[in-house]
């Protein structure tokens, strides 16, 4: 029997992307060895990142196991309400557990925390499910009765298996609380969770004190997320040289991942983005008049040339002929159209080799 095909698993291994990778060497304050070593620090540190990476590939495998909504691909459109809730849904059980441990303390060695603030600050639905595949994965709860948090005043979170990662779940996540998540009126919107350093697990975290988090606030935004290193050195680099050249930086938080958009003196229209799409970078460029690019092109790679010779269908206002944002443009005697309603019309891996080609094209494209 064919196994069923849902939603909310393409979305799981999407956000499971988005775990930062940890490096061989971290820097971590003294705020976060008050009753750890380093080494014991790290160690815990390291499990949990490989923990919740499989938390994340369980979820795309048996859904149902984490109560997640089992709406099945190609059923629903990409607005739907089914599949705005496929995609944040992966992300109900790092938050969960980010509310369980910033919600607690340790008394006599045991982590208590209390139900009703958790009640209060979560925003992740079905917590019995959640409470179930935690216990699965090794975690051990007592004061509640049935996996309900309402049917006890407290929650003891233990796990056997190596006690040290629960302090450092507590420290992490009583960091974010007080830092990230301190003023923001929607903590479960994209931007909180792509910024929030305990569901990416940041390691960045680690090397500030417990009450201050610069955590995102520049290009490592999407730099973070990166698994290669080129990709995040063209991001810096290009960072670098456009809030160099005065533009304004910008975040932004599209379904698909977060973006950095780089804005020209009091335009509301972004120039460039650098943009990971499913944990894929693209380089997005506004170019408004394709026909003065195309004899440059002679002296760009094949890869930047590919770029224009690429032709989409466009969206709805393309066939209702109401698009005000597309490019059309005559290239090897073949009409080619790129939609620019959702996003610059121009976008392709970049490279750092390639940086000076980007804006130079930019250039002849918006003369």
């Amino acid at each position: 029997m064919e196994k069923e095909l849902y939603l909310v698993s393409e979305w799981a291994l999407i956000r499971r992307n988005e775990l930062v990778d940890i490096p061989d060497q971290l820097v971590i304050h003294a705020d976060f060895l008050q009753t750890l070593t380093q080494e014991e620090f790290e160690s815990a540190f390291r499990e949990i990142g490989r923990m919740f990476w499989e938390m994340y590939s369980h979820m795309a495998e048996t859904p149902e196991a984490f109560g997640l909504p089992l709406y099945k691909t190609g059923e629903y459109d990409y607005f739907s309400k089914q599949a705005r809730e496929a995609r944040s849904a992966p992300w109900n059980l790092f938050y969960f557990l980010l509310c369980l441990f910033a919600c607690g303390d340790f008394r006599d060695n045991r982590f208590i925390a209390d139900t009703a603030e958790i009640a209060e600050i979560n925003r992740a639905k079905k917590t019995g499910s959640l409470l179930k595949a935690l216990e699965n994965d090794g975690f051990v709860f007592s004061g509640i009765k049935n996996d309900r948090l309402s049917s006890g005043s407290f929650l003891e979170v233990e796990y056997p298996d190596h006690p040290n990662i629960v302090t450092v779940l507590s420290l992490m996540a009583k960091k974010v609380r007080n830092t990230q998540m301190q003023d923001v009126k929607n903590s479960f919107s994209n931007m909180s969770l792509f910024s929030n350093g305990f569901i990416g697990w940041n390691y960045k975290m680690l090397a500030e004190d417990m009450h201050t988090c610069t955590l995102a606030a520049g290009c490592d935004y999407v730099a973070d997320k990166m698994h290669s290193e080129a990709d995040r050195a063209v991001i810096l680099t290009m960072d670098r040289q456009l809030t160099g050249q005065g533009y304004t930086r910008k975040k932004g938080d599209s379904n698909e991942g977060p973006s950095i958009r780089y804005y020209r003196g009091a335009s509301k229209v972004y120039a460039y983005a650098l943009t990971s799409d499913r944990g894929n970078l693209y380089l997005e460029l506004r170019i408004r008049n394709a026909a003065n690019c195309l004899e440059y092109l002679d002296e760009c790679p094949e890869r930047i040339v590919e770029m224009f010779r690429y032709s989409d269908s466009g969206c709805q206002n393309r066939v209702n002929k109401t698009c005000k944002s597309g490019v059309k443009y005559l290239f090897e005697d073949q009409e080619k159209w790129h939609c620019g309603c959702c996003g610059a019309p121009f976008r392709l891996h970049p490279r750092v080799e390639d940086i000076a080609h980007y804006f130079r094209l930019m250039e002849l494209g918006n003369d």
